[in-house]
């Protein structure tokens, strides 16, 4: 299953810029670097910046787990 299908706002087309930073846990400047860098897509309406909802959950999709304490990868070497 899919991310989209777990998160209830998927369905909106068009996140604000605060609601979107707030959902991956960053600044704006932050979603500003994203999109500077092709990961997110941008949007104007009206005077408003948005986020495109697909490209937020495009990037969520790409990141990568970090391993549990104690597991490896996570500062320990994995068994040879």
């Amino acid at each position: 299953m899919t991310i989209s299908h777990q998160i209830p706002w998927a369905q909106k087309p068009l996140l604000p810029l605060r609601v979107a930073a707030d959902l991956l846990g960053i600044s704006r400047s932050g979603l500003y670097r994203l999109q500077a860098t092709g990961k997110l897509t941008f949007a104007k309406v009206g005077n408003k910046t948005v986020v495109k909802t697909p490209s937020l959950i495009g990037y969520l999709e790409t990141i990568k787990e970090v391993p549990a304490a104690g597991e490896p990868g996570r500062g320990e070497k994995a068994a040879q």
